[in-house]
């Protein structure tokens, strides 16, 4: 028997200003019911079901993906009312309208460790800020894939609407998050590690799929950098899938010395006075006498006579008295 919901009822309002509300609502759902066990057992049990074999992460993402869209009817939400219902409700509800289907399947998703995105559709194009549905995206091997378990369609399929509006879940890392399941799409915030790899990038080796690489895409992409520069991800992707010869690359060092500054993911250290030491006397080299050579005979310097120079008369005077 299903449980007794617990009924929220709020004011939106129309409009836009209204669709951002309800979108920040879906993203609060998806986040609370990936981090509730009931949620992740459910989806547990669906890949078992379903014998996906371990580390088939496709297979993962597909196969909750059709039981969704196998199994939960759509329903539309009473009238002139905006239903959300959080993903525990809906394994017992199993019916609801496109926001619905997008707060259970994106929970289940990221409660196994696939990180989701909401995608927003209109039909109006002279209308930009006028959406009537929304689906999910999930990320696999860096691409996303589109997820609209509405449709009677495959995996990837998405409608050809001319309005779209991607909207990426809100992410916080912090060592006091009050996750139950802490850490399951967690990046390392390793940004320590920036200089000794601009150090290794002037002159190193980098082999193929080297985790340094790795992990700087990583921390770019969590702090939504990536998205910033095309050339630094054509350089990381090349770096990647080739590697760096061992030779000096001078100016890439700096290129990405200077764009790492104006991320502010390289902090200058302070300049540190450091006191000179003082002298101890164990320090202090006792004083050797040191040998004087001898001096070569000195010879007598001539002098000339000295002659004797007459006063003349007239080259006195007498003082005045």
């Amino acid at each position: 028997m299903p449980t007794q919901p617990n009924i929220q009822i709020r004011k939106i309002p129309s409009g836009y200003p209204g669709t951002l509300q309800t979108v920040e609502q879906v993203c609060e759902l998806i986040k609370t019911g990936a981090k509730d066990f009931t949620v992740r057992q459910s989806a547990i049990d669906i890949l078992r079901q379903r014998a996906v074999k371990p580390k088939d992460y496709l297979a993962e993402i597909k196969a909750l993906f059709e039981w969704v869209q196998q199994n939960i009817r759509y329903t539309k939400d009473t009238f002139r009312v905006e239903v959300l219902h959080s993903a525990k409700r809906m394994l017992e509800l199993r019916a609801g309208d496109c926001d619905d289907m997008t707060i259970l399947l994106g929970s289940m998703l990221e409660a196994i460790g696939h990180p989701v995105r909401l995608v927003l559709s209109g039909a109006n194009p002279a209308r930009p800020d006028q959406f009537s549905h929304i689906y999910l995206e999930v990320l696999y091997r860096d691409q996303w894939i589109a997820l609209d378990a509405t449709m009677p369609h495959a995996m990837g399929w998405s409608s050809q609407a001319p309005v779209k509006k991607v909207v990426p879940l809100p992410r916080r890392v912090a060592a006091a998050d009050s996750m139950s399941l802490h850490g399951l799409d967690a990046v390392p915030e390793r940004v320590s590690l920036l200089p000794d790899l601009l150090c290794a990038i002037r002159h190193e080796v980098f082999k193929p799929h080297d985790p340094r690489i790795k992990t700087l895409w990583q921390i770019l992409r969590h702090r939504h950098l990536l998205q910033k520069s095309a050339w630094l991800q054509a350089v990381l992707q090349r770096v990647w899938r080739q590697g760096l010869a061992a030779k000096p690359r001078p100016r890439l060092a700096r290129r990405l010395e200077r764009l790492f500054h104006e991320w502010r993911l390289l902090v200058p250290e302070p300049a540190l006075t450091r006191p000179k030491p003082a002298l101890t006397p164990a320090a202090m080299q006792s004083l050797r006498p040191v040998a004087l050579k001898p001096v070569g005979s000195v010879r007598p310097v001539k002098m000339q006579s000295m002659r004797a120079v007459e006063l003349q008369p007239h080259a006195l005077r007498s003082p005045r008295k």
